[in-house]
């Protein structure tokens, strides 16, 4: 294994430079602003806004005419509130104006990142290195409150295909040096689980970074398997890309005797917040602004971002389809970043009945999960009245099984909806590798009322 020290102060801060990346002063400047009072750093927040809408109004063709269209010039916005008046993006947005999006000036550097198409098709962005240097930094930063800095032993349990096409020599070499080890998060199967036990067993990660739903899985086959962590490994259990849940965070820190911190984010928006060990979920707000659109005027709506460092292609007030809620209250952390009180996951990972009720995941996650003898399940609503739940089963399960899982289903209906148990050998992940426990189709139903707690 690399020194840590060799691998953190000095291999990938020349990695960065190689790249061409700031990531070094950005995360300087985080380290400091972090502190800052949360109405200094309102401020600090509204003034890149400004920055961000003059340089976006000058060179992207489409702000140029929306905000024309809506008599909104950057010299009429003169607080977030003027700015909340800009009009939304949209995924609509990005895959039919794409070139529209870009900036006249083409910036140099700029890659081709496409989203998962998880929630339905999926889309592409450029992404600049000041956009990635800043994303880097944040995440750096988030970390370093876990006392878990870049060159720490690393496992990461991982599946976007942009990253798995990259098993190259240089790749190897590069992870190798900077003692991190990637796992697929493709293969979760019992023989891919047992490897990767082993690797964990042998590495002695001081950090795991993965999805959610894929650190949850491994988690509980170490648990039947009698894994036992020790000595300080590992620190900490960084958990991104999907919605950790209750019960998950449970598993995951019990097995690994360590706590489970949250990072959020979304590719075509960026990183949007990370977890503190107070239990803040902080919005690294120095280069990221977050609103929430609630249609009835209460706290609880969808999470728009707005990425002041997206310069490829910008990235300006992105309905993101999560819906979630800000806190106001101080975190304990001392840290006068904003956060978010809760993210509940997309608007599509939700539940209709026919009388208009919408139901959080968790209502039938629970059912689920309480079932004896399921490997996997997955739950898909295709219409307001026909629900499909798909399970895999485990050593034990019994027809009669399925039979109370379909009638506690139906129940969460009010009895008006067909429910249909499908047994099968095993349940595909998004492209991007990551699995949602819930699918609805429903989400646009005419019927569908306010999101209930």
């Amino acid at each position: 294994m690399m020194p840590v020290a060799l691998a953190g102060r000095v291999i990938f801060p020349l990695q960065e430079r190689l790249k061409g990346k700031p990531t070094f002063r950005r995360l300087a400047e985080l380290e400091r602003t972090q502190w800052l009072t949360p109405d200094a750093l309102a401020e600090l927040t509204f003034c890149r806004v400004r920055r961000h809408l003059d340089w976006v109004y000058r060179e992207v063709p489409h702000y140029r005419r929306l905000l024309d269209a809506h008599e909104l010039p950057p010299s009429r916005i003169a607080s977030l509130d003027d700015f909340a008046r800009v009009p939304c993006l949209t995924k609509d947005d990005l895959q039919r104006r794409f070139d529209d999006l870009q900036p006249r000036t083409r910036l140099a550097g700029a890659q081709r990142v496409a989203t998962g198409g998880s929630t339905g098709a999926p889309v592409t962005v450029l992404v600049d290195r000041e956009r990635t240097a800043f994303t880097d930094a944040a995440r750096l930063r988030a970390h370093r409150w876990w006392r878990a800095d870049v060159g720490v032993p690393e496992v990461v349990l991982w599946g976007s295909p942009h990253e798995l096409t990259k098993q190259d020599v240089v790749r190897t070499v590069r992870d190798r040096l900077l003692n991190s080890y990637l796992l697929s998060a493709f293969d979760l199967g019992e023989a891919a689980l047992a490897r990767y036990a082993d690797a964990v067993r042998r590495r002695r990660p001081v950090k795991l970074y993965g999805y959610a739903s894929a650190l949850y899985l491994l988690a509980r086959y170490l648990e039947r398997t009698g894994f036992r962590s020790g000595d300080g490994w590992p620190r900490v259990v960084f958990t991104t890309a999907e919605p950790l849940y209750d019960f998950q965070r449970a598993v995951i820190e019990r097995v690994f005797g360590a706590p489970a911190a949250v990072e959020y984010g979304c590719r075509e928006g960026g990183l949007i917040a990370n977890e503190c060990p107070d239990g803040g979920l902080h919005v690294p707000a120095e280069g990221m602004h977050v609103e929430i659109d609630a249609a009835d005027g209460g706290a609880r709506g969808e999470i728009v971002i707005t990425n002041l460092d997206s310069w490829a292609m910008p990235i300006v007030r992105y309905r993101t389809g999560d819906i979630g809620e800000l806190d106001t209250r101080p975190c304990r952390c001392g840290r006068g970043l904003p956060r978010l009180a809760r993210v509940d996951g997309r608007s599509t990972d939700f539940l209709v009945t026919a009388t208009g009720k919408v139901m959080h995941a968790l209502a039938v996650i629970y059912i689920l999960r309480e079932a004896p003898a399921l490997r996997a399940f997955q739950v898909v609503q295709e219409t307001i009245d026909r629900v499909v739940v798909r399970v895999v089963p485990d050593d034990g399960f019994v027809p009669a099984t399925a039979t109370a899982i379909a009638a506690r289903v139906r129940q969460l209906f009010d009895d008006a909806a067909e429910v249909e148990v499908a047994v099968v050998d095993a349940i595909e992940r998004a492209a991007s590798g990551k699995h949602r426990y819930v699918i609805s189709r429903v989400v646009d139903h005419p019927l569908i009322a306010p999101v209930e707690a």
